[in-house]
């Protein structure tokens, strides 16, 4: 995903949590070869939760690609959070511009409940996070 794209997932996942379906309809505007916002939520959901499985796999920095891909395999939330990923992708691909608030909060809480849980306080400073890091470039 490029910075613009991922800055715009994370304004509408920010949007999404508002329950801001004004900001969600500006956010579905796109040019002629970029990505609906559903297909753009549902990519950078995936992309999230595959960093997050390779950090919590994979944190020694030692560990080979077969064998992240071996630890990954043999853990039930690791696969689970891969069948969500393959759901939300797929449910994307065909869904209207309407349903870029729900892909939205399917993602905002995979990515919580990954990460600090579902405690309202965490949304709004986990996204600034997320914001941040994608305009450092990391």
């Amino acid at each position: 995903m490029t910075p613009d794209e991922v800055l715009r997932a994370l304004a509408a996942l920010e949007a999404a949590w508002r329950q801001d379906d004004t900001a969600l309809a500006a956010l579905a505007q796109r040019g002629r070869d970029e990505p609906t916002l559903p297909v753009l939520l549902a990519d950078y959901g995936n992309l999230t939760l595959r960093a997050l499985l390779t950090l919590a796999f994979g944190d020694d920095g030692q560990v080979s690609p077969e064998e992240l891909e071996q630890r990954l395999q043999a853990d039930v939330t690791a696969r689970m959070c891969t069948s969500l990923g393959r759901t939300l992708t797929t449910w994307a691909a065909t869904a209207p511009d309407e349903a870029s608030g729900d892909i939205a909060r399917a993602v905002l809480d995979a990515i919580l409940n990954f990460t600090a849980g579902p405690v309202e306080d965490n949304v709004l400073p986990l996204l600034t996070a997320l914001r941040a890091t994608a305009l450092d470039g990391d």
